[in-house]
């Protein structure tokens, strides 16, 4: 892998969703944690260190051989039973192999996470908790508490570890891990403060190893990248695929439209990175031949069983043959539906899949979460197509590959084939949809007049990243503030960089831009096919002058983008510093889970320059149905399920999202730059 890149490139966005949007707005003022919120906090950073340990703080063990079984103590006592009486059936065990993606393990994670979610108060939150943690399986107990703490109203503000701190086996390869536990074993000093500097273990990627996969170990730092797969995690934690109904409003948030939008950029972000690497197009496959592309993580278990290999030219076990044809029925019954241009729901209600917003209904449909119109007829096609195409179901005991988990999907080569084929059905839907008209596109009195981009440079450095967790420490909570472990490894970032828009306006009003990052082309009808690999990269509200209106943004203001997350050891630090008297705790969004990693804006340079596209387009503000932050504080909260994260109501990936007519298309309140 080239270590000093100097590249004349343009980046790409910051989101591999464009419509997942962290609230990055200004914010007056400063708040700080109370007493009673710096010991909640504090419970959680120490229920989820050493996960697989029992836990270590004196004051939890009275908590941890019984759960709460008074009824008064929750808010659905029925979801409550349903948990008691599927645990005593038989849970999952601790040190056992644990997927999100085993519909067994979904059915006891999704309990398990009523059971939390139905406390009255915290106080039985958290001995039912510390009860979990100590008798629940580890996996399924850190998948359980992260979703309670996301949607419980209650909890919303509240910083967990990131998961690549709580759960270094799933991002760090085995021969990091391997170093750390030797380490420790002939260096008693290592990990703490006073042994400075040495606290350090170097990290590959798999790219390192003597391993091809035809090409694709070129992408290996940007597949691998932890900030990259801990995005995906915590979008699918956010939204997962089997929660939904009323009870969580997650479809408030276009949830449909969100998913399909997610996939849809994070599969051009992909692109821009093969591009840049010369790759190609994404593989094709077909559910009758051999899947090409094999893939060996690199990743063990806990227990050191490592994750299942995929080989090169991979075929179905004959066993699993008739998961390959419920694919394709699943596949035929959207595609059917879809050029039909209707469907009856069970209710005999009609839906129009001819109507803009029924993308919704799409979305949800292939996607067969709860909010789903008919998930029985349409099937679980993303969960099937994991199981087949991960290979560990065929032995007696489960042995899930990267595919089977949220954290280490996107390292698989596959995920991206996979998803590429799933939005076929997306652009199937769009393509019956007549193309913009000239007047939905044209923004009347307003034109962009110039955009002046600075230099764009991307280059590698060394990171550190916190896996204190892979060794075992018997020992008070204090002086975990002199213990951590550092895995040093080379990763991507860009120089930070601004643009200068020129804009005239006729009129005194608000107005959006939207500015997405693509390929560039050479003809202009090259668009047609090239605009569903560009890319978000940021989005905002601006209020226009009349006359000429001069916008200057930093890369470090996009609204997608978030910064690299505190360290365990240093955020714990500050929140026993902060519970024992000191420097008060902020309560912010510094910490924020809900974004794109800034370091991942702009793909991969070279040192002789990569040419790429940037598009802007300046449309009239359409105020969206719930005025954006208006139901919750965007000072430390995501905003998941309130309906209110959107800054107006076009659909995602406006203007791309249709066919294209060229005859009117560019409009004066567009611009396109090469960079």
């Amino acid at each position: 892998m080239r270590l000093t890149v100097v590249a004349i490139a343009l980046g790409l966005v910051a989101l591999a969703s464009g419509a997942y949007y962290p609230a990055s707005q200004p914010v007056t003022g400063v708040k700080y944690a109370d007493k009673d919120f710096l010991f909640k906090q504090k419970f959680f950073f120490e229920v989820l260190r050493n996960i697989h340990l029992p836990l270590q703080f004196e004051e939890y063990f009275p908590y941890t051989k019984s759960y709460i079984t008074d009824e008064s103590k929750y808010v659905n006592f029925q979801e409550v039973v349903e948990f008691f009486n599927y645990y005593k059936a038989g849970f999952l065990g601790k040190g056992e192999l644990f997927s999100i993606y085993n519909q067994e393990y979904m059915k006891q994670t999704y309990l398990l996470f009523t059971f939390f979610y139905n406390s009255v108060d915290f106080d039985t939150f958290y001995k039912n908790v510390v009860w979990a943690r100590e008798n629940v399986n580890e996996g399924m107990f850190v998948h359980a508490i992260t979703m309670a703490v996301f949607h419980h109203p209650q909890l919303k503000g509240f910083v967990l570890p990131a998961v690549y701190e709580i759960y270094p086996y799933y991002f760090f390869n085995t021969d990091l891990i391997h170093s750390v536990t030797f380490r420790k074993l002939y260096d008693q000093k290592f990990g703490f403060v006073s042994n400075g500097k040495y606290n350090v273990v170097y990290s590959n990627y798999t790219a390192l190893y003597p391993v091809e996969y035809y090409g694709e170990d070129k992408l290996s730092y940007f597949t691998e990248d932890i900030g990259l797969n801990a995005y995906y995690y915590y979008f699918m934690m956010d939204y997962p695929y089997f929660v939904g109904t009323d009870k969580f409003n997650l479809y408030k948030d276009r949830r449909g439209e969100l998913y399909m939008y997610m996939y849809q950029q994070l599969i051009a972000r992909y692109y821009l990175e093969r591009q840049v690497n010369f790759m190609g197009p994404i593989e094709e496959f077909d559910y009758d031949f051999p899947i090409k592309t094999g893939y060996w993580s690199k990743l063990s278990y806990y227990n050191g069983i490592p994750f299942f290999v995929r080989n090169d030219y991979y075929s179905v076990s004959k066993d699993f043959y008739y998961q390959v044809n419920l694919l394709k029925d699943y596949e035929m019954r959207i595609r059917q539906v879809i050029d039909k241009g209707y469907y009856y729901a069970q209710d005999g209600s009609k839906i129009d899949l001819r109507q803009p917003e029924s993308v919704e209904y799409v979305g949800n449909m292939i996607f067969a979460n709860p909010d789903s119109v008919d998930k029985d007829y349409f099937g679980f096609l993303e969960v099937v197509a994991r199981n087949v195409y991960s290979g560990g179901a065929k032995f007696a005991k489960f042995f899930p590959s990267a595919l089977m988990h949220f954290e280490t999907s996107m390292r698989d080569p596959f995920f991206y084939q996979l998803y590429n084929r799933f939005l076929t059905f997306y652009y199937q839907f769009k393509s019956y949809l007549k193309p913009y008209t000239y007047e939905e596109l044209y923004f009347k009195g307003v034109e962009i007049k110039s955009v002046v981009f600075d230099k764009l440079l991307t280059y590698f450095e060394y990171y550190d990243s916190d896996v204190s967790n892979v060794i075992p420490l018997k020992a008070s909570g204090e002086k975990f503030f002199d213990f951590s472990v550092f895995a040093r490894q080379k990763r991507i970032n860009h120089k930070p960089f601004s643009y200068t828009m020129d804009v005239y306006s006729e009129f005194a009003g608000k107005g959006v831009v939207r500015v997405y990052m693509g390929p560039k082309f050479y003809d202009f009808k090259q668009l047609q096919y090239l605009k569903k690999y560009f890319v978000e990269v940021d989005q905002y509200l601006y209020d226009f002058v009349t006359g000429k209106n001069t916008i200057v943004r930093n890369s470090r203001d996009f609204y997608y983008s978030v910064r690299d997350r505190t360290t365990y050891t240093e955020l714990y630090k500050k929140i026993m510093t902060a519970y024992n008297g000191g420097e008060k705790f902020v309560l912010d969004n510094s910490e924020a889970h809900c974004g794109f990693p800034d370091r991942l804006l702009l793909p991969k340079g070279l040192p002789s320059g990569y040419e790429m596209t940037f598009y802007f387009i300046v449309t009239p503000y359409y105020a969206p149905k719930v005025q954006q932050f208006s139901t919750y504080d965007y000072t430390y909260s995501c905003g998941v399920g309130s309906g209110s994260k959107y800054i107006d109501d076009l659909p995602f990936g406006y203007p791309f999202d249709r066919d294209i007519d060229f005859s009117y298309f560019y409009t004066k309140n567009m611009y396109f730059k090469d960079v």
